[in-house]
C-alpha cells in the first residue's frame, strides 16, 4: 500500500496513520515530515523529532509578541509553546554542557548569526532549519542571551 500524500508519519518515518491504525511504510518509501508540517486533521505539528499538539492560536499570538519584545522574531505558525520550550531546553542543556571557552566561542559566533550551525547535520544539536534557531540567527544576540530571552517569554505567557 502506498503512503497517501500528506499522511501523518511516526517519529521514525516507518509508519503512517490511516485514521484508525498505524500502517507500515513500504520499503523504500520511509520519509520524515518537514519541521512545522501539520497532520491531516490539523491537530498535530511535526517538530523534527515528534508530533506536538497544535496551539489554539491565542497562546501562539501571545508567545510571538513576548518573543518579539525580547528581540526574537518567529513566525506565528511555529510559535507553539510546547515545541519552543522543548527546543530551548534541549539547546540550553547542550550549551550548559560546554566548557567556558567553548561557550564563549559559540556566543561570539551566534552574535554574528551563526546559530544555524546548530542545525548542521555534522553538529546535530537541532534539526536542520529549526525555526527557533533560525530566529536566534537573526537577532544579533549570543546563544546564551537568546535562550534566556526565550525562557523569559515562555514564563511571561505561561
Amino acid at each position: 500500500m502506498t503512503v497517501p500524500e500528506g499522511a501523518q508519519l511516526s517519529e521514525d518515518g516507518r509508519y503512517w496513520w490511516d485514521g484508525a491504525d498505524w500502517q507500515p511504510v513500504p520499503d523504500g518509501e520511509t520519509q520524515q515530515a518537514e519541521v512545522g508540517a501539520l497532520s491531516d486533521d490539523g491537530k498535530w505539528k511535526w517538530d523534527g523529532s515528534q508530533w506536538q499538539p497544535v496551539d489554539d492560536g491565542a497562546g501562539a499570538d501571545a508567545l510571538v509578541g513576548a518573543l518579539a519584545g525580547a528581540g526574537i522574531d518567529i513566525a506565528p505558525e511555529v510559535a507553539d509553546a510546547g515545541y519552543i520550550q522543548q527546543v530551548a531546553a534541549h539547546v540550553n542543556s547542550w550549551y550548559e554542557g560546554l566548557d567556558e571557552t567553548s561557550r564563549a566561542i559559540v556566543d561570539a559566533l551566534s552574535r554574528q548569526g551563526a546559530d544555524t550551525l546548530l542545525g548542521d547535520p555534522e553538529v546535530g544539536v537541532v534539526s536542520e532549519g529549526d525555526p527557533l534557531i533560525t530566529a536566534f540567527a537573526g537577532n544579533g544576540m549570543s546563544l546564551g542571551e537568546s535562550l534566556q530571552a526565550t525562557n523569559q517569554a515562555l514564563e511571561q505567557t505561561a
